[in-house]
């Protein structure tokens, strides 16, 4: 048997067959394997095969897809019955291809990439420290899945959307700094012609030629990720994705998304893609009544992320504008970050509509800034932590008493605040220190300033 080429994506195997057809082809044959079953002496897959064949008109060669359908790949009758039929599939291309050692070869290469998974590595050496590297920096770490969860109305969507145009385009904006690369959107939420506006907008903001063409990849889904898998990782390979966006979570499982096994099952797709994830997720419904809002279904969710953040909306009525709160709520192999926050403006835009025969408002471009809300004068301070409400107040402030901490925050947040407490919360920081006339003051040379 020959030696093959084999790639795994997700759980689709493609084996490259060596050339015999030409000298100067790297290739012969490419059979991509989906689907796949392996239990005991079957190995069940949907094989799509594709041959490379000299052209009639200028004799250069090219692929041709000649054949798609099931088989099991440890049965005989691959060496017999369907050899043959591969054998009058393409003897019309006036090339002879040896199917017998072609089905074999690319046969056993499929299971056995299949079954060995990814391949193990030396640590090696352990001198150089090597820095977790972002997709979206300060967010998303690179190739690992990342998840954001909010309630309704929170700038969820509009945010995947944001990184994918930043990633698209290699951008730095606003404190947010993205890797450039191919992204791709999984939308089981909104419509294409909605999401194409919604590009165009952000665009405009940002400033980016509107003549000047988007490389995101859209694609309307329905049924869930883990059935569309496949098809998923044959759009990876085929536009090189490094960054990928599912909105939203709970619309794309198979079950409910208490059941431990059904986001074992959605996490274990997206691995398997081997790219940078972005999962949009939603808060659970007891928020709507207690007013505390959490993370929607099972724990396993916050396990299998690597990065997790909470988005908190601000918005005035009748602004036409939202204030969008970050909060770092787990980050693997990195310590948790302050909350940093950004401000998405919409502007809107009035035209007649002659179908219609009305006036109608449409968006026409959307902008964001980053908002500095370590100042205890913004309206989104009361968004930061008590603890981290203190050390902003003495930052910015000097010098303060426990006392007149405890009233400004207790004023903020529209609630009573224990001096004892205040001073606890001094006591216990690296950053702050307690005189003992109750004088709260920065520890030693502190200079650290708000981290955006």
């Amino acid at each position: 048997m020959d030696k093959v080429d084999t790639e795994m994506v997700g759980s689709v195997v493609t084996a490259w067959y060596p050339a015999k057809a030409h000298e100067d082809d790297n290739y012969q044959v490419k059979i991509e394997a989906s689907g796949i079953t392996d239990k005991h002496a079957n190995f069940k897959t949907e094989l799509d095969i594709s041959v490379r064949v000299p052209s009639a008109k200028d004799g250069q060669y090219r692929w041709e897809r000649v054949e798609h359908s099931g088989q099991n790949l440890l049965s005989s009758t691959l060496k017999t019955t369907f050899r043959k039929h591969m054998e009058e599939r393409t003897e019309i291309y006036g090339v002879e291809f040896y199917w017998g050692n072609i089905l074999q070869s690319c046969a056993d290469g499929i299971i056995r990439a299949y079954r060995e998974g990814e391949p193990a590595m030396r640590v090696g050496k352990l001198t150089d420290f090597v820095p977790r590297d972002y997709a979206v920096k300060p967010f998303l770490f690179r190739g690992v899945p990342n998840l954001i969860w909010a309630q309704g109305g929170s700038g969820k969507s509009w945010f995947g959307l944001l990184f994918c145009v930043l990633v698209d385009k290699g951008l730095e904006a606003h404190g947010i700094k993205a890797k450039q690369g191919n992204a791709l959107y999984l939308d089981w939420e909104e419509e294409p012609d909605l999401f194409v506006q919604r590009v165009k907008a952000l665009h405009k903001g940002l400033g980016i030629n509107l003549d000047e063409e988007s490389g995101i990849v859209y694609k309307k889904m329905s049924g869930s990720l883990a059935a569309n898998i496949e098809n998923i990782a044959k759009i990876v390979q085929r536009d090189n994705i490094s960054f990928l966006v599912v909105d939203s979570v709970n619309a794309s499982l198979t079950g409910s998304q208490n059941d431990d096994e059904t986001i074992r099952e959605y996490f274990n797709s997206l691995n398997g893609l081997g790219i940078t994830t972005l999962s949009i997720d939603h808060a659970n419904k007891a928020g709507e009544t207690t007013g505390k809002w959490q993370l929607g279904g099972s724990a396993s969710k916050k396990q299998r992320a690597r990065q997790v953040f909470e988005l908190r909306r601000f918005r005035e009525p009748g602004v036409n504008s939202l204030d969008v709160v970050w909060y770092h709520e787990k980050g693997n192999d990195s310590r948790l970050g302050n909350p940093k926050a950004w401000q998405l403006s919409f502007h809107n835009q009035d035209y007649y509509n002659e179908q219609d025969n009305e006036n109608q408002t449409v968006l026409d471009m959307v902008t964001f800034e980053s908002i500095d809300i370590g100042d205890p004068d913004n309206p989104n301070f009361q968004a930061l932590s008590t603890q981290e409400m203190v050390y902003q107040l003495v930052f910015k402030r000097g010098e303060m008493s426990a006392e007149a901490i405890a009233m400004e925050i207790g004023t903020i947040k529209d609630e009573t605040f224990n001096v004892t407490y205040i001073e606890k919360i001094a006591k216990d920081s690296q950053r702050l220190e307690l005189t003992n006339n109750g004088i709260i003051k920065l520890q030693g040379s502190e200079t650290q300033q708000w981290n955006l």
